[in-house]
């Protein structure tokens, strides 16, 4: 009969057993807890080094108006993104075949569509000022986060519009309109004889309304000026003061509107961008406390983690961009010039380097910090073995001696 391995054949022995048992379970508990712990803290760690970023450009609102001003008036952002305007017009204009007759015109809105980014440039040095780009930044930005943390439905924000009517009714205001006018194509003999025959169906001193291109004399003149009346009505219909809160209608009271669903959301991100960090926090110094007594425990429960935490980071940092980058080029700029998918690439090259460039360097330094911990523990380690190995030759010798 063969006997069963490992039965204790004493009630000491049993004693023993049942202790190194108890004890093994005691060190395996903490172990088990300390490797859940571990993996929550790089969860929400990663979501905390997002959301500080985000709270850190979102919710800085002289980092968003200095960063929105110097981009707008340093670079060709606006122009080119009026350009992309301008196609959409344009493709709605032939759809709705406002290209085949004068209808509509003069209309400032559908002259536009014919108008590129350098166009987009000279009008908008003519019409608009620095200061005037200054002025709507700066109060479109302040009145929106005080907006955040306020009751009012609707952010109160007030544009003092004088400095542009002025220009839009002046001499700036009709060179603009002959950068835009010439940007109309020439009139054809078709379009000639169209405008002539409805000429004919009306009485005179009817006004009659031209086609969408450029006409030679005799209505030359006529016809330019039209735009430049059409643009003085547009600009006395634009208040003196623009408030935002009563242009989008808000009186109304209703608690379901999208104003304060996305004020509800705002505070949620910018609640949560703080919270995860505390929490991310708390999980770290538990992990100290419950596992971590030596270097070797150091690098195994908290280097591990951060050398984890700084590699989802970087690859954030390095994937996400490009793939912002990319669904903007192929949905919004794929029929755009080249001119204005280049520059407003470039925008958004910068604006996004903002939160990723500082995420990519902060993501590094924590899993720089993990490597170094983990070498640590490994350096550890290895003197323990190497510590060890002489401990075990030395009672080899010794007993060598003995005998």
């Amino acid at each position: 009969m063969t006997d069963e391995p490992n039965v204790p054949d004493t009630p000491e022995a049993a004693e023993d057993a049942k202790k190194k048992k108890d004890k093994k379970n005691r060190k395996g508990a903490p172990t088990a807890i300390a490797v859940i712990l571990a993996i929550l803290l790089v969860i929400i760690a990663v979501v905390g080094l997002v959301g500080f970023n985000i709270w850190r450009v979102l919710f800085n609102p002289t980092l968003v108006k200095d960063t929105l001003t110097d981009e707008v008036l340093s670079t060709e952002l606006v122009p080119s993104t009026l350009e992309v305007f301008s196609e959409w017009r344009a493709d709605q204009r032939v759809k709705n075949n406002e290209a085949l007759s004068g209808v509509n015109e003069p209309d400032i809105v559908l002259l536009m569509s014919f108008l590129k980014a350098q166009d987009w440039k000279g009008i908008r040095n003519l019409l608009v000022t620095d200061d005037f780009v200054v002025h709507l930044i700066s109060t479109s930005v302040d009145g929106l986060y005080l907006w955040i943390d306020s009751d009012d439905l609707w952010p109160h924000i007030i544009w003092e519009m004088d400095a542009l009517k002025s220009r839009a009714t002046g001499q700036e205001g009709e060179d603009a309109i002959m950068i835009a006018y010439e940007a109309l194509p020439e009139a054809t003999e078709e379009q000639i004889a169209d405008f002539e025959h409805r000429l004919s169906q009306v009485p005179e001193g009817v006004e009659v309304l031209y086609n969408l291109c450029q006409f030679p004399d005799p209505w030359h003149e006529d016809q330019v000026n039209d735009y430049i009346d059409a643009l003085k009505d547009t600009s006395d219909n634009i208040p003196s003061r623009f408030n935002f809160s009563e242009e989008f209608g808000g009186d109304t009271s209703d608690p379901a509107t999208a104003p304060v669903q996305l004020k509800a959301q705002l505070r949620l991100v910018r609640t949560l961008a703080l919270v995860s960090w505390i929490v991310a926090l708390v999980l770290l110094a538990l992990l100290l406390a419950l596992k971590v007594r030596s270097k070797k425990s150091l690098g195994k429960y908290i280097g591990i983690p951060l050398l984890i935490i700084g590699v989802i980071g970087v690859i954030i940092a390095l994937v996400v961009k490009p793939i912002i980058i990319n669904m903007v080029t192929t949905s919004l700029l794929s029929t755009t010039s080249d001119f204005a998918r280049v520059e407003i690439i470039g925008s958004l090259n910068r604006l996004t380097a903002i939160f990723f460039q500082p995420l990519l360097i902060q993501a590094a330094v924590i899993g720089g910090i993990g490597v170094i911990l983990i070498i640590v523990m490994f350096i550890k380690r290895k003197k323990q073995e190497e510590a060890k190995v002489d401990a075990d030759a030395s009672e080899a010798v010794g007993a060598d001696t003995g005998e």
